[in-house]
């Protein structure tokens, strides 16, 4: 009986050291586990993290490069509808100066004349000359004036066969001596072009025909006297009279009609 209850004793005792070995095993493996798990959560991060980098700069760069593409597209839109614009202002001041043209034909008493398209202005002597479309092929000739913008613009000063090149009346160096008429009231006072002011922007008149009164306002239109015969062409208007230092000449300043910084059409008149 005592070896029974000896053996059972044991058997109790060897129940309870296995099932705490066991729970104790768990346990430790447990904590091996989770800092296990711990470590390769924590490599697994530093692994993805790279992954991570290369995607969101893949992505950055997939945005970049659309936003880039779409700004490309709007210069491209904004440009052709710059372009289109200008054309179409362009085509504007070329059919009002066509326009400003007709109505000056029918006023002119001219036999000879010759619209055409300006084809060659030099920024370097944009002052002094261009060049048109029409030459002698077109019964363009040296002794013809050249009106735009609603007035004399200048004469022609060489022609070939196919162009002709016109001689401005802003050109500083002008030697034309284009006669005009000042219309003072009832009274017509004669004068010759003898040059342009580039500082003020004037033209100036000056060899007149008398002494009677000139004042600002009055009219100017060509003479038709001279080589270049057609008359009436308007000119400009006067802004002031000068006298020289002996009161023996005078000299007459003349703010031009038309505008010469934009020229599309020139008409040449003559007889």
């Amino acid at each position: 009986m005592n070896r029974f209850k000896k053996s059972k004793y044991l058997i109790i005792v060897f129940v309870t050291v296995l099932a705490v070995s066991v729970l104790l095993v768990t346990t430790y493996s447990s904590a091996i586990v989770t800092k296990l798990g711990d470590g390769i959560s924590l490599v697994d991060r530093i692994v993805q993290k790279p992954f991570q980098w290369f995607d969101t700069f893949k992505s950055d760069l997939g945005h970049l490069t659309q936003t880039y593409n779409e700004n490309e597209s709007l210069k491209k839109q904004l440009y052709k509808l710059e372009v289109e614009s200008n054309q179409s202002e362009s085509l504007k001041n070329e059919n009002e100066q066509l326009r400003q043209l007709l109505d000056m034909k029918s006023k002119l008493q001219a036999t000879k004349n010759l619209a055409a398209d300006v084809i060659t202005r030099s920024p370097v002597f944009w002052k002094q000359e261009l060049t048109i479309d029409a030459g002698s092929s077109k019964g363009a000739s040296e002794n013809m004036l050249a009106i735009a913008n609603g007035g004399l613009i200048g004469s022609v000063s060489k022609v070939e066969d196919h162009s002709t090149t016109i001689n401005l009346l802003t050109n500083t160096e002008n030697s034309d001596k284009i006669s005009v008429k000042i219309l003072h009231g009832s009274t017509e006072i004669y004068g010759i072009i003898v040059g342009y002011d580039k500082e003020t922007e004037l033209l100036k008149i000056s060899q007149l025909n008398s002494n009677n009164d000139i004042s600002a306002g009055d009219r100017v239109t060509t003479g038709g006297l001279g080589n270049f015969n057609v008359k009436d062409i308007p000119v400009g208007e006067v802004v002031a009279t000068t006298h020289s230092s002996d009161y023996l000449t005078r000299e007459v300043t003349v703010k031009l009609s038309a505008d010469t910084k934009d020229l599309h059409v020139v008409e040449l008149v003559g007889n």
